[in-house]
């Protein structure tokens, strides 16, 4: 038996008819009701109730005007001051055929006006219409909105800025991004719905509170863009009253702020220079407002200049490894040095580590410099031991994207075993901040390296991190003191913070370097102390390879015959 496919049965569209003459609703819906499912009301205050209970499903409304019970204009100004029934379209049937009435009730937002008696196919025809249209512009609408915030998406915000500065040449405007710092460790903690309703309420509270808001956008996860009429505003006030402070506990939003916008430009390259705005203020912890001006549009083609750059720079090896020393404080005796990375670009000059060591972390490109480092590290010790030199132990750093590599510790083991160092030649450095990631695999990368004899040594102890929970998850060795505690300590005449931090250091079994001393007021303070070791310009500056050399001949003479782990 031959079976004939079956198209499924589209679901009926829901209109609402209201209209106080019964027969005339009963009419209405005989001749609708084959092509619609047909909700009646008897005035316009049921209407109202009805349509608060399937506005949802509601592909229309067609409303008498003259009725006892809240009229027709009384219903349209009624839907229209509740705001979210305004996609539903309203044909309005009247028998009054005045020019004024037609015209009130478009003003009152109605779609279409039919005066009674009207023509079945006319009626159901403006019907269809209006329906199309309303279905094309709520596809066309999802297509340009976020779905979770309701603003513009990145495409659509563009094309809007670019058609009214088109429209509109002779106006300015001012361009506001914000980006919420951490957003991905908010998540973690609060979970997905709760910070996808915080977005709702920031993307709300900025829509609302922002004078003169002509296009606001999404432009990225936890990024929006918002265009508005350029104008001087109290921004302080206005941006700490975005969001209640109990909204999400620990949220920072970082706002980026262009004056008078240069219209002529691509709206991505306005909202690229409010973001490096933004950018300049992450992490400045009472910071929350920056203003694009044409030093950070310097600083950012610099920094750009450096990107380009880099790659090219390390085959060149424009990049070189300098070594400080540290010394033991009982006896002067060089014990041990860092391995430090400088830049001299062939264009630029001199780079401080300030400036490119961030921007690497950043980009990513630090893993390999740092794998650089490691090397030319290996390679001086190796060869210092091949000339017959009393080598010191040298450290060397270990950055968050490092540990972002599971096979770290198998990696840096293969290049010392490479190079037949001891491997506790070379000392691994590590910030408490390296913790932030997945703690779990991190302790168990740096327990490898230690348990195969590698010292593990804590940097920038007391920078303002939480070294506390380092020291408990960590295995380490050494700590080393930061530069600010030792020149706040001499600043203040106040070594209790230092003196706190060694005992902290005894009481663990970990040996102290002390960074930045710099004056024999400093050195004299830490002996007396018991730090241990100190590294600074007191001793010396950081040296290059070639001067590193003769300084660690000239300090052998205080040193035992080999200095192979010295540093325990």
């Amino acid at each position: 038996m031959e079976t004939k496919a079956v198209l499924p049965v589209s679901p009926k569209q829901t209109i609402l008819v209201v209209e106080d003459n019964e027969m005339n609703r009963e009419i209405l819906t005989e001749l609708l009701s084959d092509e619609y499912n047909v909700l009646q009301a008897s005035d316009g205050f049921e209407g109202l109730d009805v349509l608060r209970e399937n506005y949802q499903n509601l592909a229309i409304i067609l409303l008498d005007i003259f009725m006892t019970e809240c009229n027709g204009f009384d219903f349209l100004a009624r839907k229209r001051e509740a705001g979210i029934f305004d996609s539903i379209p309203v044909i309005v049937m009247t028998s009054s055929n005045t020019i004024e009435d037609e015209i009130r009730c478009l003003e009152l937002g109605a779609s279409d006006f039919l005066a009674k008696p009207y023509n079945t196919e006319v009626m159901k025809n403006r019907m269809r219409s209006i329906i199309h249209l309303r279905e094309a512009s709520s596809m066309l609408n999802r297509l340009e909105r976020d779905s979770l915030t309701g603003l513009l998406n990145k495409e659509f915000f563009n094309l809007q800025a670019q058609s009214l500065f088109a429209a509109n040449p002779e106006l300015k405007y001012d361009l506001l991004v914000c980006d919420i710092e951490n957003f991905r460790r908010l998540n973690d903690r609060y979970g997905s719905q709760e910070c996808d309703e915080f977005l709702k309420y920031l993307a709300r509270q900025l829509s609302t509170k922002i004078p003169d808001l002509v296009v606001g956008g999404r432009i990225g996860g936890d990024i929006f863009a918002f265009l508005f009429e350029h104008q001087p505003l109290p921004w302080t006030e206005l941006l700490e009253s975005i969001v209640e402070e109990d909204k999400l506990p620990g949220v920072t939003i970082k706002y980026g702020l262009l004056n008078d916008v240069d219209t002529s430009l691509p709206m991505r390259t306005l909202c690229d220079r409010a973001f490096m705005a933004l950018e300049e203020i992450k992490d400045h912890f009472k910071v929350n407002l920056a203003i694009y001006d044409e030093e950070i549009h310097k600083e950012q083609e610099r920094k750009q200049l450096l990107i380009e750059s880099m790659e090219n720079s390390l085959k060149e090896g424009h990049f070189h490894v300098y070594y400080q020393p540290k010394h033991d404080l009982k006896n002067d005796a060089i014990i041990g040095a860092e391995a430090l990375v400088r830049w001299i670009h062939p264009e630029l000059g001199f780079i401080s580590p300030t400036s490119f060591i961030p921007l690497f972390e950043k980009n990513g490109f630090v893993a390999q410099l740092d794998r650089y480092v490691w090397e030319q590290v290996c390679i001086e010790i190796r060869h210092c031991l091949d000339i017959g030199f009393s080598i010191v132990p040298i450290s060397v750093n270990v950055s968050r994207v490092d540990l972002e590599n599971p096979n770290l510790a198998e990696e840096i083991i293969a290049l010392v075993d490479s190079y037949k160092i001891d491997h506790s030649l070379l000392h691994i450095e590590v910030t408490e901040s390296v913790a932030e990631g997945n703690k779990e695999e991190i302790v168990e990368i740096l327990n490898k390296l230690h348990d195969a004899g590698f010292m593990i040594e804590l940097d920038d102890f007391g920078s303002g991190y939480s070294s506390l929970a380092a020291l408990t998850t960590l295995q380490l060795d050494i700590m080393k003191l930061d530069t600010s505690v030792i020149r706040n300590a001499s600043e203040k005449k106040n070594y209790s913070l230092v003196r706190y931090a060694i005992l902290l250091a005894e009481s663990m079994k970990m040996k102290t370097v002390a960074e930045g001393v710099e004056t024999d007021e400093q050195m004299a303070a830490l002996r007396v102390l018991g730090c241990d070791y100190i590294q600074g310009h007191y001793y010396s500056t950081a040296l290059s390879k070639e001067d590193f050399e003769p300084y660690l001949l000239e300090h052998q003479s205080a040193n035992d015959d080999s200095f192979m782990g010295r540093f325990f």
